[in-house]
């Protein structure tokens, strides 16, 4: 027997009570919904108890329940908790799982024994298996699955719906696609086109990172075009293009009659499990859903794959029954808006000034723009069409003013910066180009690198000079002591036309802050032609710096020579060839980087057990955390992997190579090296075109020169950076627990379940990138905490 909707209140009073009473019948826990599914996604009688539960998830339980269930047969339900904090309650949902085993082992045992089993609780969870076997109450005894509420955010999504269904709409029927797709949003991200999941989804449609190159959106230093629900949609529309074509090819082939209607269930599934996922899956047993759905095996097939289809099914229905279910919703109010195209990369100092708008109000308008950029790490592009809020009169006069500025090529103020929410040291350093080992000693920070919101910092632009070493000579040294005390006796400079204080402390490779300081220029820092200006502290000229990267190491240009280096930076030849192992014959190729005896080397990536021992996490207990304030965690998010292009010699000719990482592809190494296809990588690697790239396997990169090896470098750190800016914005690194690898695990179902990026727990454990996983081992996963 089911309820009907006149016996959902007593229903609720039920559910809603810590620990649900045993009711009259089992299936008295949730009610049946009058489903009305369109001819394009039907609904399976099958499937009907399922989509049930994930209802009732969105409709009745909202953010503070946890209710523990059977993932396999999602509606049998054991109980509600009001925890606070749904799921999150990580200890309370621990301690009810630990009892509810015990129950279910104890009613299979007695059934086993056909013995009576007592208690009202233990009677309402041996209804829930009528007619199971013991065996089968002990597995389901195993595989306990917390799920929390969504009312509250199914609410929201109403509301925001209504301001985007329009064009969601609008892109969806001009793709040709079945109208109902507008619902999957729900499911996906509650219609919020700011979401960012741990796993490092983000927007409205949930893309992920290796993804949205694929679709065609742009991911990088300055754009993350998944934010952009317009953008996005347009992404998400041309996948169930792809994946319809895909799957309607592979099922037409097995089985020449089946209908479109039994297609769609795989084409709405594979947004969650991926198309190669989908097809492997009808392979196995044909286009046939429910068999799929019950008999196909795989690691990565798991309880979010399995209840996708089923949770669509349940927003649609929620959705097209709004006001009965949640009565009259007012759309949220976002207001409108105007759109300019800049014709200059411009800084967002610059566009707040002209038009005399707050990062308040412009943030919402212009979600696509990336951390960097409202950081001011980064100008805005050329050809961004800006939003900004509608205003009587229009932005005319703004615009007209806005054209006439000259150029930007740097962002202002880049010799300090003042610290924002989810910023680390090492992050602006990186950001910005500079070494963090400097950052930290020019601003005297502590030994985990502490910094605080608001505090300004100042960026170091200078080389540094290096202390003795053993391997140091003495005439290196003279000669060394020599160029440097030469540069240094131009402590003063004279004021030419063009110049500003800015460019002249560049020009010396200070920090301008400390040059206006010096010459008591105050905060205006005007300066005349032909006044001299004293050069603060041990200054070296940019001619010097020339060159160099961050990190001080000369990057070889077409027609070096590793002597000719050696007597631009005033050491010898024999002492840049022992600092770098060079043979006699000194070899050495366009784009090798070169250490520079007398230069610092500082090296800027402590490992992530370095960063932990400082932590003072203790990494052999089982579980262990620290406090999410802890420094140490939040700039560990920072330790970046090697990203470099390493320069070998094959026969006399270089060989570039890099190791592949999470998120990459094929057509990211395409883009950053400014190839019109990736084909050229993929036949120097003998990669056909359907094979996946292996993280941590060598790839040889066809590279001409230097020019293009540092623009693939800078590229590639700045991608990988956003991606771990991303998630700091949205989430705290509050700790670091160990994992026992258990029988079927992947990595990638790790990061699905347990909610992290896949790209930080190859971070976090550097040896997964030659090894797989193995039951048993011991790993390092993530615990992160939503801001």
């Amino acid at each position: 027997m089911k309820f009907h909707n006149s016996s959902v209140p007593v229903l609720l009073a039920l559910l809603l009570s810590t620990v649900i009473v045993s009711p009259v019948k089992a299936d008295h826990l949730l009610p049946s919904y009058p489903l009305q599914c369109s001819n394009n996604f039907p609904c399976p009688d099958e499937i009907k108890r399922r989509v049930d539960f994930w209802v009732h998830v969105f409709l009745e339980w909202d953010k503070t329940k946890a209710i523990l269930h059977d993932p396999d047969s999602p509606e049998r339900v054991y109980t509600v908790l009001d925890t606070g904090k749904g799921c999150s309650a990580h200890g309370t949902i621990k301690r009810e799982r630990r009892k509810l085993r015990a129950n279910l082992e104890d009613i299979a045992t007695k059934r086993a024994k056909g013995q009576k089993i007592s208690g009202s609780y233990r009677q309402h969870l041996a209804r829930l298996f009528k007619n199971r076997s013991a065996r089968q109450i002990r597995s389901s005894a195993k595989n306990i699955r917390c799920q929390s509420g969504v009312r509250n955010g199914f609410v929201a999504g109403l509301k925001r719906f209504q301001h985007y269904s329009g064009m969601v709409d609008a892109v969806i029927s001009k793709a040709g696609l079945p109208e109902e797709l507008r619902y999957l949003p729900f499911v996906e991200s509650s219609y919020n086109p700011a979401a960012y999941s741990k796993a490092g989804a983000a927007g409205m449609w949930q893309i992920m990172p290796k993804t949205a190159r694929v679709l065609g959106l742009e991911l990088n230093a300055t754009i993350d075009e998944r934010l952009d629900p317009e953008a996005a949609t347009r992404a998400a529309a041309l996948y169930f293009q792809r994946s319809t074509k895909s799957l309607n090819t592979l099922s037409r082939e097995i089985d020449p009659g089946v209908r479109q209607s039994e297609i769609n269930p795989f084409i709405v599934t594979s947004y969650n499990y991926g198309v190669n996922g989908m097809r492997r899956a009808i392979r196995k047993h044909g286009p046939d859903y429910l068999q799929v759905l019950n008999k196909y095996k795989s690691p990565s097939f798991q309880v979010a794959v399995k209840n996708f289809y089923a949770s669509f099914l349940a927003a649609i229905h929620l959705a097209k029954n709004a006001d009965k279910y949640f009565g009259n919703l007012s759309a949220n109010q976002t207001g409108t808006y105007t759109t300019v195209l800049l014709k200059n990369n411009t800084s967002m100092e610059r566009i707040k000034n002209v038009f005399g708008e707050t990062e308040a109000r412009l943030k919402p308008l212009n979600p696509a723009l990336t951390r960097f950029v409202w950081n001011g790490w980064r100008l805005i592009p050329a050809g961004y069409q800006l939003k900004l809020p509608s205003r009587q009169g229009g932005w005319a006069a703004a615009v007209a003013r806005l054209a006439v500025l000259p150029a930007e090529t740097v962002v202002p103020g880049s010799d300090s910066y003042k610290v924002r929410r989810g910023d680390t040291a090492c992050g602006i350093a990186r950001a910005l180009g500079v070494n963090c080992r400097e950052l930290i000693k020019v601003n005297r920070l502590n030994k985990k690198a502490t910094i605080r919101i608001g505090q300004k910092l100042i960026i170091p632009r200078q080389v540094v000079v290096q202390t003795v070493t053993d391997s140091t000579t003495k005439a290196e040294l003279q000669s060394r002591k020599q160029s440097i005390e030469k540069q240094k006796s131009a402590t003063t400079y004279r004021v030419r036309r063009g110049d500003s204080a800015c460019k002249i402390a560049e020009k010396f490779g200070v920090s301008c802050r400390e040059l206006i300081k010096a010459n008591s220029l105050g905060r205006s820092a005007k300066i005349l032609i032909g006044q001299r200006l004293t050069i603060p502290g041990d200054a070296v000229s940019q001619s010097t710096r020339a060159g160099l990267n961050e990190n001080n190491r000369y990057i070889v240009r077409k027609g070096d020579s590793a002597c000719a280096i050696a007597r631009r930076y005033g050491v010898s030849c024999v002492a840049l060839r022992n600092a770098n192992s060079l043979n006699q014959r000194a070899v050495i190729f366009p784009g090798q980087k070169l250490d520079i005896p007398g230069l610092q080397l500082p090296d800027t990536s402590e490992t992530v057990e370095q960063l932990v021992e400082q932590a003072g996490v203790d990494l052999q207990a089982q579980s262990s955390t620290v406090q999410k304030s802890d420094p140490v965690l939040v700039n560990l998010l920072d330790t970046l992997p090697d990203l470099s292009v390493a320069v070998g010699n094959l026969s006399g000719k270089p060989v570039y190579t890099i190791r592949v990482e999470a998120d990459e592809t094929v057509g990211h190494f395409a883009d950053w090296l400014n190839l019109r296809s990736s084909s050229v990588i993929r036949k120097l690697n003998r990669l056909g075109s359907g094979r996946a790239l292996v993280i941590g396997k060598r790839l040889v990169l066809p590279i001409d020169d230097a020019n293009q090896l540092v623009r693939f470098e800078k590229k590639r750190s700045e991608y990988h950076q956003v991606l771990s800016e991303s998630l700091k914005e949205n989430y705290v690194l509050a700790g670091i627990s160990q994992y026992r690898v258990q029988s079927g695990d992947s990595l990638w179902q790790l990061s699905s379940s347990k909610g992290f990026p896949l790209w930080l727990i190859y971070r976090m454990n550097p040896i997964l990138r030659s090894t797989r996983i193995k039951p048993g081992q011991m790993i390092k996963l993530p615990v992160l905490v939503k801001r």
